[in-house]
């Protein structure tokens, strides 16, 4: 070595890739932090808006709803006056100076008006209530005879509803009750933790009590809790006017937290809702993940300087590789994500773990993509059921209804009319006794070709139900439908099915209605097309008939509007009762449980079964009324009766019915009544029809305890796979494959399998219509576990069910020796 030469300081390629990797990393970690931050920041923002919108939509739905309860009180005014009042004045006079503190302390109804047609306030209660807002009176002023509301601020904020009455069948004014807003704010606040302020902004120069201008800033007539409050919207200052223009929120940072305000305009004329949100643990949960986001990067830097770089930079990066096309398998790109493998170089000797999953990727992408291919031809089987019949391919009824609406309103609009054709097979009912159903099916197969031939690409075909098929022609005549009905009743009287040595050969009757002209709403005219194809069938069958008004037709839609009228006057006066029927335990003979059966007295003290009137109460929307009384009627009856246990039957509006949950539960609670001691029935059918709102509402009730039985099993198209769905308890068999146990192989065949089936998932089997020993007996062999019908009894009243229970302690009917 040369005296006096120094060799340079050595540094490593390892160490100086370290540094230019750290000063990258470190890079990269800012950025995410960074990023990081920025995201939060976003989902803070979209939370909250979130937030701002449910808050708006709570805070309306409120108001709304103390309206809907205003408008039910105001109708009840009246009633709390003497019933032999002279005028409605009177009436309305005395029933406040004698309820009015009721109103109040019950209601906190602060006012009540009387405003004659003439618009004149009559009457004002109490003595010192505030004027009525000049809009209201405008508007009773305008259009006496409609409901008005309106909400006012002066000192305080007031909602008002006015509702007109009648006195001696004649309109004679609007009674309107007012409620201090200042309820439902508190009420707001206790929902959502929110604090909530009324703004009032002045019609002639549009002024606000938020402009720090104003002498009366911030001397809001409604404000909840203010000590907390004020600072808040003072600290915001002329940020709240700016929000008035942007309708932005603001951000406001105090020394004890952040918080957001946010305006909701429009709660009527000059009325806007200020909100203020507590944001503070959002925002120190921003700054507490930026926090960790940079920790977790340093940390990740120093292990990536020991591990990645030094002994997997090159795995690292195929991997990296492989992470970023695994994206295309979730955007369902198979082809492209195939092309990014190929390129990765699968070594031939060793393989490590990476080529592993590369090759599990490729795997698992045919896998997913023969997946994706049978789901997407399931989806498009699935949603082709829900629209059509799979019997006869033609559209159901759910999917007829919607487009015949369709049609009817282009009709209407465009001024084309159109036919409706309802078509019933004659005696279909004896090819399905003689034949079986199998056959039968056939022939509705043939019967739906038969209808195609004759109808065109445009016209609208489908299958009701059953043997009902129905046409619709839009755009055509009256002569269009006469025709094509006689060429419909042409192709299917040509068509002959023989079987077992029969021939059987069919006719079709047809009602016709025109639209717009007969009707405008769907259930009207599929009602009316009904009622003339069963004119068509008493003049003869295999005709076609023409609705008409004119028409003893019309009587029997007449007498739909009686029976309408009649179930509501029942209702009114509880003419509706229940009958039972007991339900026995075919090896013990035992009672298990009952059935109750609803019935309606009419005038003349004459029950009447409820085939009568449940389709026109389903028809009108009556029928949510029953239901209600039904359950309220059975648990009165339950809570009387400590050792009955009862099976009630919910109707097919029940499975949509929202407050059917909520009354079950609180009827639950107000009778005492254990929950097992119930069973729910639904039919197959409605089961079948809404499996997914009928699995819900039976999921919610088994929760509370009840139980659910699946009634008239076998009369529809239900599976071994709907029976998994359907978190049933009982199945009850059809009687049509009861009654005819000791001559009908294959109906032994049917109950035997169903019995089975249903023994191996764990739930029982009740037989009904059983009416002789000899069908008990079979039963009894199958295995069958309940039995109901007439060889027991028939539906009866409380008080004979009583008796016949005490007389048959120890029932052996039909017991075999």
């Amino acid at each position: 070595m040369l005296k006096g030469f120094w060799p340079p300081p050595y540094l490593s390629l390892r160490w100086k890739a370290l540094i230019a990797l750290s000063l990258l990393l470190i890079a990269v970690n800012v950025g995410l932090a960074a990023l990081a931050y920025v995201q939060s920041t976003g989902q803070f923002e979209l939370q909250q808006s979130r937030l701002r919108d449910q808050q708006a939509r709570q805070l309306r739905a409120m108001l709304k709803e103390r309206e809907q309860g205003m408008t039910k009180l105001a109708t009840l005014v009246p009633l709390l006056g003497p019933a032999d009042a002279t005028s409605l004045n009177d009436r309305l006079t005395q029933a406040l100076d004698t309820n009015g503190a009721v109103l109040g302390l019950e209601w906190d109804v602060t006012s009540v008006h009387w405003v004659t047609r003439e618009g004149q306030v009559a009457i004002a209660w109490p003595g010192q209530a505030s004027t009525l807002p000049d809009a209201l009176l405008s508007t009773l002023r305008e259009s006496p005879e409609k409901t008005a509301s309106a909400l006012a601020c002066g000192q305080s904020c007031g909602q008002f509803i006015a509702i007109p009455l009648l006195w001696q069948g004649r309109f004679a004014g609007s009674l309107t009750l007012e409620r201090s807003l200042a309820d439902a704010l508190l009420a707001f606040h206790t929902l959502t933790g929110a604090d909530i302020g009324i703004d009032v902004v002045t019609a002639n120069d549009g002024q606000s009590l938020l402009d720090p201008a104003q002498p009366d800033y911030l001397a809001l007539p409604i404000l909840t809790y203010p000590p907390r409050s004020l600072p808040i919207l003072r600290a915001a200052g002329p940020s709240l006017m700016e929000m008035q223009r942007t309708r932005e929120p603001v951000l406001v940072g105090l020394e004890d937290g952040w918080f957001e305000i946010f305006r909701i305009p429009g709660l009527a004329d000059g009325v806007d809702a200020y909100v203020i949100n507590d944001v503070t643990q959002q925002r120190l949960g921003i700054q507490a993940a930026t926090r960790r986001s940079l920790l977790i990067g340093i940390a990740g830097i120093v292990l990536s300087e020991l591990l990645l770089l030094l002994i997997m930079q090159a795995p690292l990066r195929r991997l990296k590789r492989l992470a970023g096309a695994l994206p295309l398998l979730a955007e369902k790109r198979y082809q492209d994500l195939r092309a990014d493998l190929a390129q990765f170089g699968i070594a031939r000797s060793p393989h490590d773990e990476i080529d592993l999953m590369v090759k599990t990727v490729g795997s698992l992408t045919d896998r997913m993509e023969h997946l994706q291919q049978d789901r997407e031809q399931a989806e498009e089987r699935f949603l082709w059921l829900a629209d059509h019949d799979p019997l006869t391919r033609l559209m159901n009824r759910r999917r007829f209804n919607e487009d015949f609406a369709l049609i009817v309103e282009r009709a209407i609009r465009y001024q084309h009319p159109g036919t409706l054709l309802y078509l019933d097979l004659d005696a279909f009912k004896d090819v399905n006794d003689l034949s079986g159903h199998q056959v039968g099916d056939g022939l509705l197969q043939r019967v739906a070709d038969a209808i195609n031939e004759v109808t065109r690409s445009s016209d609208l075909v489908a299958r009701l139900g059953g043997d009902e098929f129905a046409i619709v022609l839009p755009e055509a005549s009256l002569d269009d439908a006469r025709q094509l009905a006689e060429r419909a009743q042409q192709v299917i009287r040509a068509i002959t099915i023989r079987e077992q040595g029969r021939q059987h050969q069919i006719s079709a009757s047809i009602g016709i209605v025109t639209f717009p002209s007969q009707g405008k709403e769907v259930a009207e005219l599929l009602a009316s097309a009904d009622l003339a194809m069963y004119r068509a069938k008493e003049l003869g069958r295999d005709r076609w008939q023409v609705f008409s008004d004119d028409d003893k037709v019309r009587e029997r839609l007449d007498a739909r509007i009686l029976w309408k009228e009649e179930i509501a006057e029942a209702l009114r006066e509880d003419r509706f009762t229940m009958h039972f029927q007991p339900i026995i335990d075919i090896r013990s003979r035992a009672i298990c449980h009952a059935e109750s059966l609803l019935r309606l007295r009419d005038r003349h003290g004459e029950m009447t079964p409820p085939d009568r009137f449940i389709p026109i109460a389903e028809q009108t929307g009556q029928i949510q009324a029953i239901d209600h009384w039904v359950l309220r009627r059975a648990l009165t009856t339950l809570s009387e009766h400590k050792d009955l246990k009862l099976a009630i039957n919910l109707s097919a509006n029940a499975m949509d019915d929202p407050a059917i949950l909520e009354t079950l539960s609180r009827l639950l609670a107000k009778q005492a009544v254990e929950p097992s001691r119930i069973s729910f029935e639904i039919t197959e059918s409605v089961a079948i029809n809404s499996l997914t709102s009928a699995t819900r509402l039976m999921l919610n009730i088994k929760e509370l305890g009840c139980r659910f039985a699946l009634d008239d099993f076998g009369s529809g198209y239900a599976s071994y796979a709907y029976l998994r769905q359907l978190p049933v308890d009982d199945i009850k068999i059809d009687g049509a494959f009861i009654r005819e146990l000791p001559n009908n192989r294959e109906d032994r065949i049917f109950v035997k399998a169903v019995t089975d089936m249903a023994h191996g998932m764990g739930k029982r089997v009740i037989a009904e219509f059983v009416d002789k020993t000899q069908v008990l007996d079979i039963l009894e062999d199958i295995g069958v576990d309940c039995a109901q019908g007439y060889l027991f009894s028939r539906p009866l009243p409380l008080e004979q069910l009583e008796t016949w229970v005490r007389s048959n302690q120890g029932l052996r009917v039909g017991e075999r020796a």
